[in-house]
């Protein structure tokens, strides 16, 4: 597996969590070309597993919401257990009418839906992070 610890800080190290292998390598290279770090997870409990042992090098976690043996919003909750000021954006491609308000409550830093627009995508992801950056 690779040390994430030796790449430069300026690149941001981020979670995603998708389980279609398709977009997850779509996503992947998108992000990658745009200077981020990309670690991925392809069920909810490779995601839970990975944040628990980089949770202090991950600045960013994309998840999406309908994943194998841990659904969406329970990777939200487990990673806010974890770290509770961590940046996670869900994902879903079926909007229900308050379940981006329901998210944000819970505590997800923001809710898109799918499919992706990349640029909006990257700038929100740009965002968060330079959000909790130090100062």
């Amino acid at each position: 597996m690779k040390n994430w610890q030796s790449e430069a800080p300026s690149n941001p190290l981020i979670l995603v969590v998708e389980d279609e292998d398709v977009l997850l390598e779509l996503l992947r290279g998108m992000l990658e070309a745009n200077g981020f770090q990309v670690m991925t997870a392809k069920d909810g409990a490779e995601a839970v597993n990975l944040y628990k042992k980089y949770a202090g090098e991950i600045e960013l976690v994309l998840t999406d919401m309908g994943l194998p043996l841990l659904g969406g919003w329970d990777v939200l909750g487990e990673i806010l257990k974890i770290n509770p000021k961590a940046k996670v954006i869900c994902a879903s491609g079926f909007l229900e009418s308050n379940l981006r308000e329901e998210m944000i409550a819970a505590g997800a830093a923001e809710f898109i839906q799918k499919p992706y627009v990349y640029e909006k995508l990257v700038h929100l992801m740009r965002s968060l992070i330079a959000s909790s950056a130090p100062r």
